[in-house]
């Protein structure tokens, strides 16, 4: 096994997620694209939305969550390798967002005992097209880090409807609304409600409402990613 590892290895070096520079065995990124990382900087956030303070959205929408907090800024070398693994079925990378949002789990909801964690599901004919629900990966990587144990199939996706992906942000919570469903009720439950990336917050306020509804008490979220408005720090 040795001698086969040794020949895969040189034909198939292990290369970085981002730039495709050879790194060491199971390295995701090279030294130089660790660096390049944004972290975000809780500070500067609101801890609702997510959004810079400048640009908080709060005063304009209700959302059902209490919170939501991420690792990285969606740009630059975090948005090249969440994509990467969105959108190129690459789930290899789901290791290395779990334990940085297990990180940011432990820091920013340090004071909160979770009672099980969701997912934001996806229909079962974009999951069969696409292959793995990205979001599902995440939940269970952070389950196994953070021993909390994920609520299968509580949330429900009941309508294969055009991706938000490309979406003006002014449709996107029209385009989910009444898209979830709850299959079992979970209450009082405090949950850790998971997604990729946190644009506008419109899934994770839909699904939050069906988790409030199927009797939730308290609903924190994570992502791997957060997108904020350029300019305004």
């Amino acid at each position: 096994m040795k001698v086969f590892d040794i020949i895969a290895n040189a034909l198939f070096p292990c290369k970085c997620y981002s730039c495709g520079q050879i790194v060491g065995e199971n390295e995701f990124l090279c030294e130089y694209c660790y660096e390049m990382l944004e972290y975000i900087d809780t500070t500067k956030h609101c801890p609702r939305c997510g959004a810079y303070k400048k640009n908080c959205e709060c005063n304009n929408r209700v959302f059902h969550f209490e919170r939501v907090t991420a690792p990285f800024i969606n740009d630059g070398v975090a948005k090249k390798a969440m994509y990467r693994y969105k959108f190129r079925k690459i789930s290899s990378h789901t290791d290395f967002f779990a334990r940085e949002m297990a990180k940011t789990v432990k820091t920013v909801y340090s004071d909160i005992d979770f009672d099980g964690i969701v997912y934001v599901p996806m229909h079962p004919l974009k999951k069969l097209r696409h292959g793995f629900n990205q979001s599902q990966l995440l939940a269970k990587g952070l389950s196994k880090i953070l021993c909390i144990d994920v609520f299968e199939d509580l949330l429900k996706c009941k309508y294969n409807r055009k991706s938000q992906h490309n979406m003006p942000f002014d449709e996107r919570f029209q385009n989910v609304k009444g898209m979830y469903s709850f299959n079992y009720r979970i209450e009082g439950k405090t949950i850790l409600l998971v997604d990729d990336i946190k644009t506008t917050g419109a899934s994770l306020d839909e699904c939050a409402k069906q988790l409030l509804l199927a009797g939730a008490e308290h609903i924190y979220c994570i992502t791997g990613l957060v997108t904020v408005k350029k300019g305004k720090k």
